[in-house]
């Protein structure tokens, strides 16, 4: 048996492929130890293995802890212009994994390519913005963004290449796709006060548990198009800032998280395994493990929780 780390509230325990959590948050389990079976699909070397984060923000926090503790993580080590979290990703997040998905057919599988109408002039931004893929890009000019994206699709093919292990995270099934070309958008664009997009161009779209496992697979095909990629697969412990579904936004960041979950922990293969972060987040004291925004986790609790997980369960 090997102890992870023990306070006055929590005790967690690794025992090969088991993991045991105990909760004091219901008066009738207080006593219990609850128990969450995670096979140990495979053993990783620290040294060899390449790790590709694809996902939510959570991954940007996550991977900054990786990288202080010597993992090897791809990202943008060139200078940006825009520095919107600790990791500059040069092909910025991916919210929702129908907007990656899609992504990936248009750039991997030349399944389709951005035309006029999918670059805008934002005037609350000041700049164009791509509905598909975040630029992290400022520019007055239609030329230089389309020359950025350009240089993203590169950037991240060569990315996939390189990498052996893919992390990938969500948090929100709710989708806005495009009622034209049907692609997803990579996230709202429009009046967040009425909930009304972008001159009413997208419909809201929530993924059910079938939607997630299908374009999951799908996801996984395309990356496994480079070599053989091991697959992590986390739910985002992030909280939802906003939610488009007339629904308190504790049901719908809920209801998102508990299918992610469901359906990641289905799709465990033998190159596919699912890191229970959300499991281990929700174990933790609330006032110890948020930023100060109450909604993304901090960098500590990624240092200091989910890495010494993450490295007894794959290193």
């Amino acid at each position: 048996m090997l102890k992870i780390f023990q306070n006055n509230r929590h005790n967690f325990y690794i025992i090969d492929i088991v993991m045991h959590f105990s909760s004091r948050f219901h008066k009738q389990i207080l006593k219990e130890k609850k128990t969450l079976d995670l096979d140990r699909v495979f053993k990783l070397d620290k040294k060899k293995e390449i790790i590709l984060p694809l996902g939510t923000c959570f991954l940007d926090i996550f991977c900054t802890a990786l990288q202080k503790k010597k993992y090897n993580i791809l990202f943008d080590h060139k200078p940006s212009v825009i520095v919107n979290n600790h990791l500059r990703f040069f092909f910025g997040n991916f919210y929702n994994p129908l907007n990656l998905l899609h992504c990936l057919e248009r750039i991997i599988l030349k399944k389709w390519t951005f035309n006029r109408q999918d670059f805008i002039f934002s005037e609350e931004f000041g700049h164009f913005i791509n509905l598909h893929h975040k630029a992290r890009y400022k520019t007055k000019k239609l030329n230089e963004i389309i020359s950025r994206m350009n240089e993203v699709d590169e950037y991240l093919i060569n990315e996939i290449k390189k990498s052996t292990v893919v992390l990938l995270s969500f948090e929100t099934t709710e989708v806005w796709v495009d009622k034209k070309s049907k692609r997803a958008w990579y996230s709202f664009y429009g009046n967040l006060f009425n909930q009304k997009c972008y001159k009413n161009r997208a419909k809201l779209k929530i993924l059910s548990y079938y939607d997630i496992k299908d374009i999951l697979t799908k996801i996984i095909n395309i990356l496994n198009k480079f070599g053989k990629k091991k697959i992590i697969l986390m739910t985002s412990p992030n909280k939802l800032w906003s939610t488009y579904q007339n629904k308190d936004i504790e049901i719908s960041d809920t209801f998102s998280k508990s299918t992610y979950t469901a359906a990641f922990n289905n799709l465990s293969s033998k190159n596919i395994s699912y890191f229970p972060a959300i499991e281990i987040f929700n174990n933790l004291n609330e006032k110890k493990k948020y930023r100060k925004d109450y909604l993304h986790v901090n960098l500590q609790t990624a240092s200091n929780v989910f890495e010494p997980y993450f490295k007894k369960i794959y290193f």
